[in-house]
């Protein structure tokens, strides 16, 4: 490549204050996404009024353009086989975030039957603890006379 045609792409960066190829002509550029230390996919869209440090999540580029309008933030976008990185429209579904615990907490909820058995272990622990701690609680006349009934004192 001839200089002028290298100088040409180049644009100056003037935050650095060096010369540096922008875009699609630098060797880095990646397409304008990542994957981020969540395992979501994040597409470059610096004008998308949601956008952090310029990137949006494509599950969520994805379903806003299939329903011709932004997300709102308290809506959920859901991976169906849970593939953090499949955004395919067959396997993404829009919910509430209650929804989305619900599916998320599906099979681990624990039946009323098993409810009432920990609740009644626990009223039966308290009681015993209470029982163990009576001699505490009444005054001290009560305890030396508690002290001097006891076999062996």
């Amino acid at each position: 490549m001839k200089y002028k045609e290298l100088a040409s792409k180049l644009e100056r960066d003037w935050t650095d204050g060096v010369e540096a190829l922008k875009g699609a002509d630098n060797p880095n550029f990646t397409g304008g996404k990542y994957v981020d230390d969540k395992g979501y996919v994040r597409t470059l869209r610096p004008k998308h009024p949601c956008n952090n440090a310029g990137y949006i999540y494509e599950h969520r580029l994805i379903m806003e353009e299939f329903l011709g309008r932004y997300l709102e933030s308290w809506e959920t976008v859901h991976h169906i086989n849970e593939i953090k990185e499949d955004n395919r429209m067959e396997n993404i579904y829009l919910c509430t975030p209650q929804e989305h615990t619900a599916i998320h907490s599906e099979g681990r909820h624990i039946s009323w039957k098993h409810k009432d058995k920990l609740r009644s272990v626990a009223h039966s622990r308290a009681a015993k603890k209470r029982k163990e701690r009576l001699p505490f609680k009444v005054g001290i006349k009560k305890l030396s006379r508690l002290s001097t009934d006891r076999p062996g004192h």
